[in-house]
């Protein structure tokens, strides 16, 4: 291991009993959101219910609707993409093609009184009338590349909003038409007419929300600080619902890119893409790449949805009120908003996340309504009592009855529980739970496939036959019965973890002589920590508040000592306790050094060892955190190691004198360790370094060879001291006269 990571405290890993499970709950809103609906709503108050009946109407077999509105004898026209096809729908159900427009996609829909169909169309952007029986005739034709939306105003005047250069148009009956007002902005998305006969206006990429007086006056009601205000409204009470976005979803300028050439290389038309933006800030975009001379292609986008400054994608509505005040009604980073309907005192609005339609009711109530079998419910019409809702991938047209569904379903989100688990009694809060079946079903897979087990039913005391596996989900079944209506709310599945053995990483020796020191643990705000008890330190763990900091053992130098120091860590987070085994290198049966050793790191004097070479073996239990039968183990051992407290041995003998030059010869031994160093002194002076005959110290057993300069007459005494590897010290002596 590197030596910085002693160096840096760490944070005690909390140890959570593996004995103890873990609660999964599907309690809040959001919790439930991240599961999928079948015929059942999801109120403010966290709890599923029956939803009203949503039906399938007409399928147009293109694979967008981008638009709807309703005539006057409750025929729901529907213009859709990329085959710029406009399809009429009555009440029955029945629908027919109207008109087949040689542009791709029709973006928005208008009726006038008479019934007569204003349909918009993108690219080169047009305006076609199609009469009652008649065929569609161009209408008007503004020289700009894209129509995003369509009104009447209060004199029958029809009212376009286009892009790329973001202008107002007013067209009179007879198609002549002018330009409004020029917002600044890049495109004008979204348009709706006050009581007063102002315009309210969406643009884009300011995120500006304008009223337009009749002679052409604009104030701005409100900056968003989003990228596009992409839907608007009016309610009957004269507050204004905009629905606004960050990054913007299907049928908006981020749809395509800006300038689209005329003429692009190569020649021929240039193409369109028109992107879905993905409703998860995870998942990508899906771009609709569609060209004049070929058919649409349909590919995941390279990144994922364009985001505000902030890298998280937004939606919101806000609530305008006659007084001027706005207020935020509903937000969210992972679902966009694509259409806005007043109903009663409320509004219901419709997201690009599984096709899902809410209800807000004042003053602050939102119900998930429904949620459809397509990805993007696009548009929200009335027509008298009914609310139709049209889609896109595939663009079909439904019905949003007043009746209530008479069963419905809910499939949770799939639990990754990260390990093999048993599952525990699944329990819920209801309302007459006689209605009410709840199954679950378990994997190996992060997504359910044929191996994982049936559905099954959780018995009456919660109790579930689903077999151990990785992932989880439970589904549940809701009928009414007799006028009697079922609700759900809170469900918990305890689930627990097998039990991991615990991983050794490290086992490391450290230097002879080197001892480790326990430095007090400290709590977080740096204090030194007393004892805490298992319950304290499980509780702390579930709140979710920080534990020990456990500090790293002190180093010190102290002859004798021999230390060991390890890493080891539990999946579960068990408490693990450590058994220290050794034995001699040729040794076959390990000896206990020491057990239920808690710290991680074990200092030993080696004076209780004989001089050897050894090798410890550490194991790891986590049998505080678990019953006998289910604890687990780990081992590993060490590098091999010596024992050495006694010096070297030493034997000096002079060879020959040669004009007051003395030779002598040196043969040092030690019976454990390789002699390292070696040193010599006259006459108690410096010690200087002196090499072996070999020129290296590599060896049990060394032979020296030394002269020293000339010496005066008279004694003089030669020192020789030389090292083991453990730094144990070997000495000798010599006197030699100088005649």
């Amino acid at each position: 291991m590197k030596k910085t990571a002693w160096l840096l405290p760490f944070l005690f890993a909390v140890p959570l009993l593996a004995v103890t499970p873990f609660f999964w709950e599907t309690r809040t809103n959001d919790d439930f959101r991240k599961g999928t609906f079948s015929n059942l709503s999801l109120t403010s108050e966290d709890r599923l219910v029956l939803a009203p009946r949503f039906e399938s109407v007409f399928n147009t077999d293109q694979p967008f609707v981008w638009s709807a509105a309703a005539d006057s004898k409750g025929n729901v026209y529907l213009g859709t993409g990329h085959e710029g096809k406009v399809y009429r729908v009555d009440s029955s159900g029945k629908g027919t093609l109207v008109a087949d427009l040689p542009e791709l996609d029709v973006f928005a829909i208008a009726i006038d009184s008479k019934d007569a169909v204003y349909a918009a169309t993108s690219p080169d952007g047009k305006v076609y009338k199609i009469e009652p029986g008649g065929q569609p005739q161009v209408f008007f034709n503004p020289d700009d590349k894209y129509i995003w939306s369509l009104v009447f105003d209060k004199q029958g005047r029809l009212i376009v909003a286009t892009g790329d250069k973001g202008i107002i148009y007013r067209v009179g009956p007879d198609g002549r038409g002018q330009p409004f007002y020029d917002t600044d902005e890049t495109h004008v998305i979204s348009l709706a007419v006050d009581k007063d006969g102002n315009i309210i206006a969406g643009g884009d990429p300011k995120g500006y929300l304008y009223r337009i007086s009749p002679e052409g006056k604009a104030f701005v009601l409100y900056d968003s600080g989003m990228r596009e205000v992409h839907a608007v409204t009016v309610a009957p009470d004269g507050t204004i619902y905009a629905a606004v976005v960050s990054s913007r979803p299907g049928l908006s300028p981020n749809s395509v890119p800006i300038p689209v050439p005329d003429s692009p290389p190569g020649g021929g038309e240039g193409g369109v893409t028109v992107t879905l933006a993905a409703e998860s800030p995870a998942a990508q975009s899906l771009d609709v790449v569609v060209s004049p001379d070929s058919s649409p292609t349909i590919s995941p986008s390279s990144t994922p949805s364009s985001a505000n400054s902030k890298g998280a994608a937004q939606s919101a509505i806000l609530e305008v009120l006659p007084n001027g005040i706005v207020n935020t009604i509903w937000r969210s980073s992972s679902e966009m908003v694509y259409s806005l309907l007043p109903r009663g005192n409320g509004l219901l609005f419709s997201t690009g996340t599984k096709g899902r339609i809410y209800s807000f009711q004042k003053p602050r109530y939102t119900t998930l309504l429904v949620e459809s079998t397509e990805e993007h419910t696009t548009s929200l019409i009335q027509v008298a009592n009914r609310v139709y809702a049209a889609s896109a991938n595939a663009g079909k047209l439904f019905t949003l009855g007043d009746v209530l569904a008479t069963s419905g379903s809910y499939e949770s989100k799939v639990q990754d529980t990260d390990a093999i688990s048993t599952w525990g009694k699944v329990s819920w809060k209801s309302e007459n739970p006689q209605l009410i079946q709840v199954f679950t079903r378990s994997g190996n897979t992060s997504s359910p496939d044929k191996t994982w087990s049936e559905w099954t039913r959780v018995e009456g005391d919660g109790s579930t036959n689903s077999p151990k596996a990785r992932f989880f989900q439970w589904r549940a079944v809701l009928r009414s019965d007799s006028g009697r209506t079922p609700s759900l709310g809170a469900v918990t599945v305890p689930y627990l973890q097998q039990n991991f053995r615990p991983e050794i990483s490290s086992l490391d020796v450290l230097p002879f002589g080197v001892a480790l020191i326990k430095v007090q643990a400290l709590t977080s705000t740096g204090a030194p920590a007393g004892p805490q008890d298992a319950a304290t330190t499980r509780a702390t763990a579930r709140a979710g508040l920080p534990g020990l900091i456990k500090q790293p053992p002190r180093r010190a130098l102290q002859k004798g000592s021999q230390s060991f120091q390890w890493v080891a860590l539990d999946k579960n987070e068990d408490a693990l306790q450590y058994d220290l085994y050794y034995r001699g290198e040729a040794d076959r049966n390990w000896v206990l050094l020491k057990k239920n050793i808690e710290d991680t790191f074990y200092t030993i004097n080696s004076d209780t060892l004989p001089d050897g070479t050894y090798i410890v073996r550490l194991v790891a239990s986590d049998a505080l955190s678990n019953t006998p039968e289910n604890a687990q183990t780990a081992e590993m051992e060490s590098r091999p190691f010596t024992v050495d407290n006694t010096p070297p041995t030493v034997v000096m003998k002079q060879e020959g004198l040669t004009g007051g030059r003395v030779r002598i010869a040196i043969d040092a031994a030690d019976l454990t360790s390789t002699l390292n160093q070696a040193e010599i002194s006259v006459d108690a002076g410096e010690f200087r370094a002196v090499f072996p005959r070999d020129g290296i110290a590599d060896s049990k057993n060394e032979s020296f060879a030394w002269q020293s300069e000339t010496l005066p007459q008279g004694e003089h005494v030669i020192a020789f001291r030389i090292y083991d590897q453990n730094d144990n010290v070997g000495l000798g002596k010599l006197v030699v006269r100088i005649p």
